[in-house]
């Protein structure tokens, strides 16, 4: 499933982003509604779900016939303070699918767009693993194996699940699968977390090895999910 959220606030982005990218939801983000029409309308993207906070009830209206003329497929869902179950019924007669009441709390987003997903496309949406790779210099991972040697290595490949990273030739036969490794640290534009995991492959022709996460606190989910999302926005 692909979320659009078009919102100025960069906190609600951020939430977004912590919630739906670890559960393999990929986010596009625009600050303004006549930032996106432009691309919808080249058919620069397509989504299948449209999340826009209500500053104007007229910019939203125009935004709902606009995306029509267009024939965007998506499901609409509104970030919205709702004052009366009236304007609620307004918003459902021309083509809501679904309703985030300000402030915003975090732990309910998944839930609403996923039910306006699937009552508009008529399925529940398809779970994937979102991931990206990186150039040399993007992101680097350090460990230390149980024989205590300290592994260093350029990620190739980033999911919040796991990740691929080149090593050195000094390292090969120091890595071995399933081995337990400790004080796993991730650099991601210059920004480092901690995350437990362990070796779960090895392509030595390649000189990559594989890291599958086993624990990621709050900080890592984080900090992993928003450097995906820069790689994976528009």
């Amino acid at each position: 499933m692909k979320v659009l959220l078009i919102s100025p606030s960069r906190i609600v982005r951020d939430a977004f982003i912590s919630e739906l990218i670890p559960r393999g939801i990929e986010i596009l983000w625009c600050e303004n509604i006549s930032e996106i029409l432009k691309k919808l309308g080249d058919k620069i993207t397509s989504v299948d779900v449209v999340v826009v906070e209500v500053i104007s009830k007229y910019d939203v209206v125009s935004f709902l016939d606009a995306i029509k003329a267009l024939n965007v497929r998506a499901a609409i869902v509104l970030y919205i303070d709702i004052h009366s179950q009236a304007e609620v019924y307004e918003y459902l007669k021309l083509g809501v699918m679904g309703f985030l009441q300000k402030p915003l709390k975090t732990g309910i987003i998944f839930n609403v767009l996923s039910k306006a997903y699937q009552n508009f496309k008529g399925a529940p949406p398809e779970r994937k693993v979102v991931r990206v790779q990186l150039n040399e210099g993007e992101g680097t991972v350090d460990f230390t194996l149980s024989s205590g040697v300290r592994v260093i290595g350029s990620i190739s490949d980033l999911s919040i699940g796991g990740l691929a990273f080149s090593y050195s030739l000094k390292y090969e036969d120091k890595l071995v699968p399933s081995d337990e490794v400790f004080e796993i640290r991730i650099v991601l534009r210059n920004e480092d977390t901690y995350v437990k995991g362990k070796l779960k492959a090895k392509i030595p022709e390649k000189h990559l090895a594989v890291l599958v996460f086993t624990e990621l606190n709050v900080d890592a989910i984080h900090k992993i999910s928003k450097f995906i999302f820069y790689k994976t926005s528009i």
